[in-house]
């Protein structure tokens, strides 16, 4: 099997820990029409969403959740309506820190 480091980076990644959630979020692909998702988890570099649809990997959107910034992201890998992404940009430690708050409920003006 041929090496191929973008899997190996995502691998590694993905064992960071993920919060899970279930909150509603939405894809916005090249300045149009918001589709609606659900946000399943996150971590600092990556999350995953429910959605409608076919995306393909290294599909640029913009993720939107309600009391977050809005996030670059790419899918990654697109599974039956789940897809895998990785932040173009990881929040920085302060930003992350109050996403995780937002989506347990501790702290929704985290930001």
């Amino acid at each position: 099997m041929k090496h191929d480091p973008q899997r190996e980076t995502v691998s590694l990644r993905h064992q960071e820990p993920r919060l899970a959630t279930e909150l509603p979020a939405a894809m916005i692909l090249d300045e149009g029409e918001p589709i609606e998702a659900a946000l399943v988890n996150f971590s600092r570099h990556g999350f995953r969403l429910h959605v409608k649809g076919h995306y393909q990997a290294g599909e640029t959107f913009r993720l939107e959740v309600a009391g977050w910034p809005r996030l670059a992201g790419r899918v990654i890998w697109n599974d039956k309506g789940r897809i895998g992404c990785l932040f173009d940009e990881p929040p920085g430690e302060k930003v992350f820190q109050a996403m995780c708050a937002s989506a347990t409920g501790y702290d929704r003006a985290g930001f």
